[in-house]
């Protein structure tokens, strides 16, 4: 009788304190979790103004605003149009030659990414603008000229005050653009 009450209680004890052990486990498991939490990132608007003159003279100003979040994730605008451009031909039994395309954006296209910092937000911003220009190209008559100008910068942004990301002047005009930022916080 002392044997089995001895193993009773000793059964006892294991049980008990297995499930005290088990319940502080379960306990110190959820407190790390809480504590990793990841934060959200900020999530930010990016005012661009671009600015076209001619010579001194401006001719108009264009806003475009994007809103981007800390993480490194890429925010992007395009504003324009596809324009085919032959690329080849063939013969076909039944039809005779046709010819396969392929199209090309033009017009405007903003990208940005941040990334921050303490001493401010870095953003990366890419700016492409492209048309068709008026003279055809050498190599075939029904294939357009494109004009491009393109700026790509990384500047380290403080809230609400702007910063030129530079100055293109547009190939084959007297044409010439001034890119600027503002960075608001958002959330």
């Amino acid at each position: 009788m002392k044997l089995t009450a001895g193993i009773l209680s000793l059964s006892l004890m294991l049980t008990c304190g297995s499930i005290a052990f088990g319940q502080t486990e379960a306990t110190s498991e959820k407190t790390p979790a809480t504590d990793s939490q990841e934060k959200s990132p900020r999530t930010y608007r990016l005012n661009y103004t671009i600015t076209e003159s001619d010579g001194s003279k401006r001719i108009g100003t264009q806003h475009f605003a994007l809103t981007a979040t800390g993480d490194r994730k890429e925010a992007r605008a395009k504003l324009g149009s596809r324009v085919p451009i032959v690329t080849g031909s063939y013969n076909t039994d039944k039809t005779g030659v046709s010819n396969q395309f392929q199209y090309v954006d033009i017009g405007l296209s903003i990208s940005a990414s941040i990334r921050e910092f303490q001493s401010g937000v870095e953003v990366f911003s890419k700016f492409e603008q492209s048309s068709l220009a008026e003279e055809k190209s050498l190599v075939g008559s029904s294939d357009p000229v494109i004009r491009q100008a393109t700026l790509e910068n990384t500047a380290l942004l403080t809230a609400d005050k702007p910063i030129v990301l530079g100055s293109l002047d547009i190939p084959g005009s007297t044409r010439h653009l001034d890119v600027e930022v503002v960075l608001e916080i958002v959330k």
